[in-house]
């Protein structure tokens, strides 16, 4: 039903507003109902999808067996279907090919190493073990920046050892198990530090990491805590690379339906370039850097 009513309203844009033959018409709609198709099975309305769904669409139909040509043509019909169904900011627009086929991920670090960054990473102050704690939410349940400041106090569960992460307009809701090596430093900053920094920055929130600032952001904090693990951990580059370094070990471990689940990820095209066959094959599909082999 709702499919029909956007099919006419883009019929009539073609034919009557953009005055195209009802060939062309055809060629577009026959497009449109297989995103269409696409947009249901993965749960996504047509007014709310986004550049980047948008890429993993045509990475799907690429995968699909898709000429560069029909490519081309879903891109030309998904930005007039778009300003027909009047969505206020077209992301079809911004749609450029030549970045449609997402890259393999590089820099990935492997769990050995992952590990050695939460443990060689000082901790003395409070603040400083704050920030371990961040860290090990980062590094081991692979959270992005802003999961990490919609975190609230309740979404961890330290006796079920599992953290909940809420729904974003990008990512799914979704329960992570906690890592062993972060459980004992989760539960002293629970019960020991979290009231004391509470006191000594003199702040009532329900967040669960928060910063000395007015707002609910840490930008700051995560900006002086990447500079700090990248002097003592050489290898680490930005949190984006410490995320993707876990989705490819969740992908190895327990193969890309959990990887997705775990991810937050809303499809499961967005994690198959994780989907490497073995770590002693990443070699020759990545540049894989490997701490150790800079020392060599």
């Amino acid at each position: 039903m709702v499919t029909n009513k956007l099919l006419n309203k883009f019929e009539k844009y073609i034919l009557i507003e953009l005055g195209y033959l009802h060939k062309t018409f055809t060629g577009y709609r026959n497009s449109v109902i297989t995103y269409l198709e696409w947009l249901t099975d993965n749960s996504i309305k047509p007014k709310k999808v986004t550049l980047d769904q948008l890429y993993d669409f045509i990475a799907y139909r690429r995968q699909k067996g898709d000429a560069e040509r029909t490519v081309a043509g879903y891109r030309t019909a998904l930005k007039h279907f778009n300003q027909a169904i009047g969505m206020k900011d077209n992301p079809a627009l911004l749609l450029h090919l030549a970045k449609c086929e997402r890259k393999t991920p590089t820099n990935i670090i492997d769990a050995e190493f992952m590990d050695a960054v939460y443990r060689d990473t000082s901790a003395n102050t409070l603040v400083q073990k704050r920030d371990r704690c961040i860290l090990g939410i980062m590094l081991f349940l692979g959270l992005q920046r802003t999961e990490l400041e919609s975190l609230q106090f309740e979404h961890l569960d330290l006796e079920n050892a599992r953290l909940f992460v809420s729904e974003s307009p990008s990512t799914n809701e979704r329960y992570i198990p906690l890592h062993p090596k972060q459980m004992m430093h989760l539960s002293q900053y629970v019960y020991d530090l979290r009231p004391k920094l509470l006191l000594y920055f003199r702040k009532e929130t329900n967040q669960l990491f928060f910063s000395s600032g007015v707002g609910n952001s840490l930008e700051g904090a995560l900006s002086r805590l990447l500079k700090r693990i990248k002097l003592e951990c050489h290898y680490v580059k930005n949190f984006k690379q410490l995320r993707q370094s876990r989705v490819a070990i969740w992908v190895k471990e327990h193969g890309l339906r959990e990887a997705q689940y775990l991810g937050g990820y809303r499809y499961v095209t967005s994690v198959q370039r994780y989907d490497f066959k073995s770590l002693d094959n990443l070699q020759k599909l990545l540049e894989f850097h490997h701490p150790m082999e800079k020392m060599a």
